[in-house]
């Protein structure tokens, strides 16, 4: 957690020394934004991400913002795994190789977060920060082949190296701390678009990017 505080500071200090203050009294406006794009690790093991926020004014520079999303990530980890199984329909046990590709997490970040606005343009670029905590869930993607040492009337008699159950996966639940920059577009005086990129450093799984472009209204 110590990185992610420092991270943290490193990103707000800016912001404190920079905000441009006005008439606007804070959470005086509020906004929603819909966005999708793609979450990744590497570009070749790509993943889809959604991302509702509710965001409001704290200056007239800065919104605070609160998302739930949705997105998939990949981590292109291949190994063998031995184990064995039992089989109800021939009363034996069988030795088995998952020959695992690569593990895909299903996740829904639930993150508290800001935008510093650089400039209040039409066209406008601004940084980003967010913190919160992804809760997903986890499986293994290859081909499991059954019976390749053959099977056994008995544990004992199973080969040394195919003599475990298959172990839990960890569902990569954890913390996450991001950074990113994007660029807004104003279509009216309450809708725009905007562009984004986010760098996630997560505890638990693979460090993800994503690029991610919505409205706001």
């Amino acid at each position: 957690m110590k990185k992610y505080f420092v991270l943290f500071m490193l990103v707000l200090t800016p912001i404190l020394f920079a905000q441009d203050f006005d008439n606007n009294s804070m959470f005086s406006k509020f906004y929603f934004s819909v966005l999708g794009g793609t979450n990744f690790n590497t570009l070749s093991a790509a993943g889809t991400a959604i991302s509702f926020e509710v965001k409001s004014n704290i200056t007239s520079n800065i919104n605070a913002k609160l998302s739930i999303g949705y997105s998939t990530l990949y981590d292109n980890n291949s190994y063998n795994l031995r184990y064995y199984g039992y089989s109800d329909f021939t009363s034996k046990y069988d030795t088995r190789l998952l020959a695992v590709d690569r593990v895909k997490y299903t996740i829904i970040p639930v993150t508290l977060g800001a935008e510093y606005f650089i400039s209040k343009t039409k066209l406008a670029p601004f940084g980003l920060f967010e913190f919160g905590y992804n809760f997903s869930s986890s499986v293994t993607e290859g081909i499991t082949h059954y019976g390749i040492a053959g099977t056994f009337d008995k544990v004992n008699e199973i080969p040394e190296e195919y003599r475990q159950t298959a172990p839990a996966l960890d569902d990569g639940s954890s913390f996450s701390f991001g950074v990113g920059v994007g660029l807004r577009y104003m279509l009216t005086d309450r809708m725009d678009i905007n562009i984004r990129y986010v760098y996630h450093s997560n505890e638990a799984i693979i460090n993800n990017n994503q690029v991610l472009i919505g409205f706001t209204f």
